[in-house]
């Protein structure tokens, strides 16, 4: 069965919590779940400050179960 599409979804603006989340992953190379299944984020090597705040501040939002901690791509 097709998803029928309504006016109104064309409208719809992203949450700014979605917009931080796609900020956020737009920088991140992989992410390397453990053996608890819980993933360690690798981020891109000339990532800016800036998405690493965002990530500390906002971590609990990527859309699966991550290590507060992050890596930087060597």
């Amino acid at each position: 069965m097709e998803n029928e599409i309504l006016d109104m979804d064309i409208l719809r603006m992203p949450t700014p919590e979605e917009t931080i989340v796609a900020k956020i992953l737009d920088w991140v190379v992989s992410a390397k779940p453990d053996q608890n299944k819980v993933a360690t984020i690798v981020f891109k090597k000339d990532t800016p400050a800036e998405i690493f705040r965002l990530y500390k501040k906002n971590f609990n939002l990527i859309p699966f179960l991550s290590h507060f901690e992050y890596v930087v791509e060597k």
